[in-house]
């Protein structure tokens, strides 16, 4: 197969994986703009040059580049190319017929982003720098002595990215590098140069310009929420302390008759509401029972009541931002085993996400059901049942 038909045919092959591919979307896409990315590409030469055989030589580069907008990204790419050659017969004067020449180039190169923000992404290429490279011809006699010397180097190209996952895709292209007229030694009005074709993969460092962006709205947007639920809180509580003094109003003609009672209630009350504002303190290795976090009947959704006890244990864990646990949910025994396990880590994962939505990152949270394998009191009364079906936060040490 010649050279020529070959490259011809890879290029070939480059453009219509774009024409197929480009319109697919995928969560691996990528925004490049304000990253950087790394790349090691690896592939094959040909040498064109004044000598009437071209073989084919191994070839490879580092690349490193910025996105500076979204179709625009600029950056360097160096790397190695042993270009061999051939001549038949021999070029007079030359003992042997076979030359090639060790290329260390090194060029500032653009990229053009055809499909920027896709799964697929094609796109065109071109640059300038120099080259140092060293001639050997047959038998490894250098030419025309044992130093290195300077070509331009001139690489322009067409390629396709793949993204394999958020951080990492893969790489091919196809090219030319121009460079001077006597890297083969022979000056006979022709320009040398040589084609290649690599494939190889890139690594995408830090954050986009757009993810910054969307950090930056996600973040706004939950201090909005925190700020927005705080006013309801706020809101809900005047609203109970209005109805509270309302209803004594209506009660005032019978207070001597209900003192005892009411006062009664109102010690009760007022126990309960201290052990419930209890500050939540979390240490290594201990457990809390989440007393006051309740559900609603044979369900995983939270009661009105239980978000007071979250907002206690949210700023435990705020206050203590190195620390982790372990979400465990409990029931009492009505029920099978299976259900209840599923109840109770459909419990603890509501929790969770509780947390999360304000603020605490959900690397610090695991969660766990236990059903009613863990019971701590008697399953047979309704107090004991009640104390069984339990959250609990396990602080990992």
């Amino acid at each position: 197969m010649k050279p020529r038909f070959v490259t011809t045919l890879v290029v070939i092959i480059v453009v219509l994986l774009s024409m197929i591919l480009v319109p697919l979307d995928s969560g691996f896409a990528q925004n490049t703009e304000g990253r950087w990315a790394l790349g090691f590409h690896g592939g094959g030469n040909l040498w064109f040059n004044d000598y009437n055989k071209r073989l084919v030589g191994p070839g490879g580069e580092v690349m490193l580049r910025y996105g500076i907008t979204q179709v625009l990204s600029g950056g360097i790419v160096a790397g190695y190319e042993e270009l061999k050659s051939k001549n038949e017969p021999p070029v007079a004067g030359q003992k042997y017929g076979y030359f090639k020449s060790y290329g260390i180039p090194a060029s500032l190169v653009g990229w053009f982003h055809l499909s920027p923000g896709k799964y697929v992404d094609p796109y065109i290429y071109a640059g300038i720098g120099a080259m140092l490279y060293k001639r050997v011809a047959g038998g490894g006699v250098a030419v025309p002595e044992s130093k290195f010397s300077t070509s331009i180097h001139v690489p322009v190209g067409i390629g396709l990215e793949v993204f394999a996952s958020k951080n990492t895709s893969i790489v091919l292209d196809v090219g030319y590098r121009a460079t001077d007229d006597y890297l083969d030694w022979l000056k006979m009005g022709k320009v040398d140069g040589y084609a290649t074709a690599k494939v190889g993969v890139n690594f995408y460092l830090g954050t986009s310009t757009a993810e910054k962006e969307e950090l930056a709205r996600a973040e706004a947007q939950r201090i909005k929420d925190s700020t927005d639920a705080a006013a309801r809180r706020i809101k809900e509580a005047a609203d109970a302390e209005a109805r509270r003094l309302k209803a004594l109003a209506e009660a005032e003609a019978q207070r001597i008759k209900d003192s005892t009672e009411a006062e009664a209630r109102r010690l009760a009350e007022l126990n309960a509401r201290r052990a419930a504002d209890t500050l939540i303190v979390l240490e290594r290795g201990k457990t809390v029972v989440l007393k006051g976090v309740n559900f609603e009947f044979n369900k995983a959704s939270l009661t009105m009541d239980s978000e007071r006890i979250l907002q206690r244990a949210l700023n435990a864990l705020r206050a203590s931002p190195d620390l982790s646990v372990l979400i465990v949910g409990h029931t009492d025994n009505v029920g099978s085993a299976a259900y209840n396990k599923k109840l109770s880590m459909r419990r603890a994962q509501t929790v969770k996400l509780w947390l999360v939505k304000n603020g605490i990152s959900a690397k610090r949270l695991t969660v766990a059901g236990k059903g009613f394998d863990e019971p701590i009191d008697d399953n047979s009364t309704d107090e004991g049942r009640a104390n069984n079906r339990r959250m609990e936060f396990r602080v990992l040490k």
